[in-house]
């Protein structure tokens, strides 16, 4: 859904409309990230004793902060890169053109969906359920002991 949504915003006119352009892959970027914490969290804290509980959802959440700064940072410099290329190609045109502005967050996009559609398929092809434990039919057998049966008088 990520990448959808990141796929529509490559497609954004320079003089766009909110609610034509960006309005629905806000909302559908929105509804894949809402589906994704929960079960994220879920599958990053599974097996994960109680004792280490928190410090485990302290880290995923850290990771989630940490990693959303990157990549900020990256799209950014991807998108100040092509449109210093773009500048550079073009005479005529500075750095504050809209055209030049436009084909760098363009650019940015684009990769930024190209990574999404990679996640997406590693995520599909190497993550794997856990395999079920085939239950154990056990008939359960009480002793009976003195103990026993000095508590039940």
């Amino acid at each position: 859904m990520s990448a959808v949504s990141v796929a529509l915003l490559t497609r954004i006119p320079i003089h766009g409309d909110y609610f034509v352009d960006l309005f629905p892959a806000f909302v559908l970027g929105g509804a894949g990230m809402s589906l994704s914490f929960v079960p994220v969290t879920i599958a990053s804290l599974s097996g994960v004793d109680r004792a280490d509980a928190g410090v485990a959802s302290g880290l995923v959440n850290t990771s989630r902060q940490i990693g959303g700064a990157i990549g900020i940072a990256a799209i950014s410099a991807i998108a100040a890169t092509s449109t210093s290329s773009y500048v550079t190609s073009h005479p005529g045109t500075v750095a504050s053109d809209a055209v030049a502005i436009h084909h760098g967050l363009q650019t940015a996009l684009y990769v930024l969906a190209a990574l999404l559609v990679a996640g997406a398929v590693l995520a599909a092809t190497l993550v794997r359920p856990a395999p079920v434990a085939a239950p154990v039919e056990s008939v359960e057998t009480v002793e009976e002991t003195p103990f026993q049966l000095e508590e039940a008088a």
